[in-house]
């Protein structure tokens, strides 16, 4: 029986390492790829005016003595972000703000500019090419921004849609009917801003009662239903007049801006590129 199994045991380690032979796991996963060229590139203003240059500096070199360097480009791709924020500043009982900001692509990478490899710009002491130069932006995509200080219902329809400021002023009606205990504050806070509500209308509708729970008395509307005088004249509200904080200023804003995300690539005559890291660059 020992001899047995010892002869068994023989012939499943023969097994195995005859497996392992034809079956071998890194023949599988590794393979041995093309050498790219080596490439860094510096960017040391990664904050620059649309329209201008972006400047870069750049090193490189390559080991494959067959297949030398054939020219260089740089890619980027340009996102955009718009900012919208528009507020009901005499709502007391809680912020009224609609606020957004969305992020898009709005150019996948794309090649911008080609430098043709020159045999000139070796360097003998860092054993590589190095050169400076740049490449261009679009005037185009400079930041935007507007603010309540500029407005006019033109540039707020382009900027925030056509229906937005009916929108916005019957989402907040819905909030006041919704909470008139709430909303008595809110109307308080209006008279106290806007020269075009009369105190003595808006008086006949106040009334107070004890709040067990907090054992103090609060003022809020008869019935706890807002009164049909001052409904008429919210729904007479401008949009203007609703985002007044009622020293003038209207709060509104809204902000477009841009940003690319730039990489330099070194490619040989067999076009094997190497690349240098991605670098974001912000355009004002």
């Amino acid at each position: 029986m020992k001899y047995n199994l010892k002869y068994l045991m023989f012939g499943l380690l023969a097994l195995v390492f005859a497996s392992c032979d034809k079956h071998d796991n890194m023949d599988d996963i590794v393979h041995v790829g093309e050498m790219a060229p080596h490439v860094h590139w510096t960017v040391p203003n990664t904050v620059v005016s649309a329209g201008s240059d972006v400047a870069f500096s750049v090193q490189y070199y390559t080991t494959e003595e067959d297949y030398p360097i054939s020219h260089l480009e740089v890619w980027y791709d340009v996102h955009e972000t718009v900012s919208k924020n528009v507020s009901a500043p005499w709502v007391v009982s809680t912020p009224y703000t609609i606020a957004s900001e969305i992020s898009t692509i709005q150019r996948i990478s794309t090649c911008i500019k080609r430098f043709e490899h020159n045999e000139d710009n070796y360097n003998t002491k860092e054993r590589a090419y190095k050169f400076e130069d740049g490449f261009p932006t679009s005037n185009t995509l400079g930041r935007v921004t507007w603010s309540g200080a500029e407005f006019t219902e033109d540039k707020a329809n382009v900027n925030f849609g056509e229906n937005f400021m009916q929108n916005f002023k019957d989402s907040l009606y819905n909030y006041l009917v919704s909470n008139p205990d709430a909303a008595y504050k809110d109307f308080a806070k209006l008279v106290s801003t806007d020269s075009i509500w009369n105190v003595d209308l808006f008086l006949p509708y106040k009334t107070t009662s004890f709040d067990e729970n907090s054992q103090t008395n609060y003022d809020h509307f008869v019935d706890h239903v807002i009164p049909a005088p001052l409904d008429s004249l919210f729904r007479a509200l401008s949009f203007e007049d609703i985002i007044d904080d009622g020293k003038g200023n209207l709060n509104i804003s809204y902000s477009r801006s841009y940003l690319i995300n730039a990489q330099l690539k070194c490619l040989d005559t067999k076009g094997t590129a190497g690349l240098t890291k991605l670098t974001t660059i912000n355009l004002n």
